[in-house]
């Protein structure tokens, strides 16, 4: 069990890192092409930022299952990586989620959002920081802290 939870724990976390890696330089530069090429962006975006708030999820979930059933033991470095693992989600629901939803939200009434917009910004910005806030999270559960 402790092995199937360990897999699980990993396969969330990986597909977690993926799934929104590439979102904030996809609508930067899609963006930047013009509004013509806008219309398929909701199609890509929207899907990725829901996995990665799901699969987030289920790597706080798979991480709990190891601590309780697994009996991992518990020590700072995990205690700080699901921390930042929390804040992470955060930064994600609460930041790049409504960046994201600013921007289709204009898409969809056809008004024509620039690169340069303050929206798109907000989501490379919070993008980068998402990521940071996984890598080190990563570090601190696998090197011992």
């Amino acid at each position: 069990m402790n092995d199937l939870l360990r897999f699980l724990h990993i396969l969330t976390a990986s597909t977690w890192l993926g799934a929104t890696l590439w979102v904030a330089s996809d609508v930067r530069r899609t963006l930047a092409r013009g509004p013509g090429e806008a219309g398929a962006l909701d199609a890509r975006v929207s899907p990725a930022l829901r996995l990665d708030l799901v699969t987030g999820g289920l790597v706080l979930v798979t991480g709990v299952l190891l601590l309780v059933v697994g009996g991992v033991h518990p020590r700072a470095g995990i205690m700080i990586g699901f921390a930042l693992t929390l804040v992470r989600l955060g930064v994600v629901g609460v930041g790049l989620l409504p960046a994201w939803r600013a921007i289709a939200s204009r898409l969809q009434t056809g008004e024509a959002v620039p690169a340069t917009d303050a929206p798109v910004k907000r989501m490379a910005m919070l993008s980068g920081i998402a990521h940071t806030l996984w890598l080190v999270a990563l570090a601190v559960m696998v090197f011992p802290v």
